[in-house]
């Protein structure tokens, strides 16, 4: 996946669970395919620019918000903060083993 890929991917699923939609929301209020939405969030498949704009029109945001960089960083916070929280409970769990 490029990051044009991950830039989209990202983006998508920040402001499908800002909306609180499903995959299968946002493909109805597109006029697509939950299947095709997956696709496209998985980095698998890119949209044309008329589904680009249908899929921003669906999350009531500029076209241009699907390519603002800032959600890469996001995705990788998010995954930063599984990553840390999982660590930290493994560490709890540890020294909690080590007192009884």
């Amino acid at each position: 996946m490029n990051n044009l890929q991950k830039c989209l991917a990202a983006n998508m699923k920040k402001y499908r669970k800002l909306r609180g939609f499903s995959q299968e929301k946002l493909a109805e209020q597109a006029g697509a395919s939950a299947n095709y939405i997956a696709l496209i969030e998985s980095g698998k498949n890119f949209p044309s620019l008329p589904m680009i704009c249908q899929i921003a029109a669906a999350l009531e945001i500029d076209e241009l918000e699907l390519f603002n960089v800032a959600g890469i960083k996001y995705e990788n916070f998010q995954k930063m903060h599984k990553e840390l929280s999982c660590d930290i409970l493994h560490v709890i769990d540890k020294y909690f083993e080590r007192l009884y």
